[in-house]
């Protein structure tokens, strides 16, 4: 992949690489997406765990759960 930016933000992400001792720009941009992806994996939990809280669902069966995922594995997998 490659990234064409506009100088400024190239320079300033060359500067904040040397600074937070990142190889080059290019690392300090990957280090920057994979921090986007885990915040919106973070977001993603967060709001469903809030969901659940607010809902009056039914009681959590820790047995039904298991089964639910190993059948979700299953299909996954293809088996």
């Amino acid at each position: 992949m490659s990234l064409i930016l506009p100088p400024d933000i190239e320079r300033m992400a060359a500067r904040r690489a040397a600074e937070g001792g990142y190889r080059d720009a290019a690392d300090y941009v990957a280090h920057l997406v994979a921090a986007d992806a885990r915040d919106a994996a973070d977001n993603s939990l967060e709001s469903a765990l809030l969901e659940g809280l607010e809902d009056e669902g039914e009681e959590w069966n820790p047995e039904a759960m298991r089964a639910d995922c190993l059948a979700s594995l299953k299909a996954a997998r293809g088996v």
